[in-house]
């Protein structure tokens, strides 16, 4: 099939997620990376970026299945379960102890097994087959962590091509550090971060936020920051902090960041949360 020039010599308004020639975009918004660019006519009317529309809050599919309380955002303050895959906080998985419920899932009341990898694996697969994006992910971090990068960027591909925000937060990983056979790949990289930012992936907009500013978008760094530290990263937090004291960011929005951070901390934090991360 042949490709006119004029398909080649095409971009994407950043504000309407729209092709458009080369040349609409302003001077100005010719940087790099396609979703930081605007077309003449949104940046006269103001109409902001895409990415920084969606993905403001945090999706419910980031919420304990238990205590219904948005997950911690460091990962290691809650597990799956190899039984249903499902990620429970550390303060149910402690309150199921309290109770005496450890003989079985918390969650979907499976008895528990000794973990055996190969029925594990063989649980996973059912949900490949299945078609569910979330199996796929799981499938490809057991590839990653067997140190197999070919088979889980193929997969991680898959589960993100079905809308799985966290296999497009590891693709922006790995295009972004480079792995064994998959070499750097920085428009990659922040096509996956911002797609997971998007769907509420919080540690995901805080790198599109880096990845920005490596190319000298500091305003568009300093807005995913600001969204990352309203949803609760200390990280995106401390970055508009260094912002504001470069004069880059307005004591208004590092007040403003400082408040949501906060409150957003709050929501995740419960008694039993606590208890598990002093134990």
């Amino acid at each position: 099939m042949l490709i006119s020039a004029g398909a080649l010599e095409t971009s994407i308004c950043g504000a309407r997620q729209r092709s458009l020639p080369n040349d609409a975009s302003c001077e100005a918004q010719r940087g790099p990376g396609q979703s930081s660019r605007r077309c003449g006519e949104c940046v006269t009317a103001g109409n902001p970026l895409e990415v920084m529309t969606k993905g403001r809050t945090r999706p419910v599919s980031d919420d304990c299945p238990i205590c219904q309380l948005p997950l911690p955002l460091d990962d290691r303050h809650s597990s799956w379960q190899p039984c249903c895959l499902a990620i429970l906080c550390d303060g149910c998985i402690l309150a199921a102890k309290k109770r005496g419920l450890m003989d079985s899932c918390p969650f979907c009341r499976a008895p528990n097994k000794p973990e055996n990898e190969e029925a594990i694996v063989a649980t996973i697969e059912k949900r490949v087959d299945a078609g569910d994006p979330w199996g796929m992910y799981a499938r490809a971090a057991e590839y990653d962590r067997q140190k197999d990068s070919a088979r889980a960027v193929e997969m991680y591909e898959r589960s993100a091509a079905l809308g799985e925000k966290r296999a497009h937060y590891m693709l922006g990983c790995i295009y972004s550090d480079g792995t064994d056979g998959v070499e750097v790949d920085h428009d990659k990289a922040i096509s996956h971060f911002e797609a997971a930012a998007m769907e509420g992936h919080v540690q995901a907009r805080f790198y599109a936020g880096q990845l920005a500013e490596d190319v000298g978008l500091l305003d568009t760094a300093l807005q995913h920051w600001l969204i990352a530290a309203s949803l609760g990263l200390k990280e995106a937090l401390d970055e508009v902090k260094k912002m504001f004291m470069r004069n880059l960011a307005t004591k208004a929005e590092y007040e403003k960041a400082l408040r949501d951070y906060h409150g957003a901390a709050k929501e995740m934090s419960s008694r039993d949360r606590d208890e598990a991360a002093q134990a």
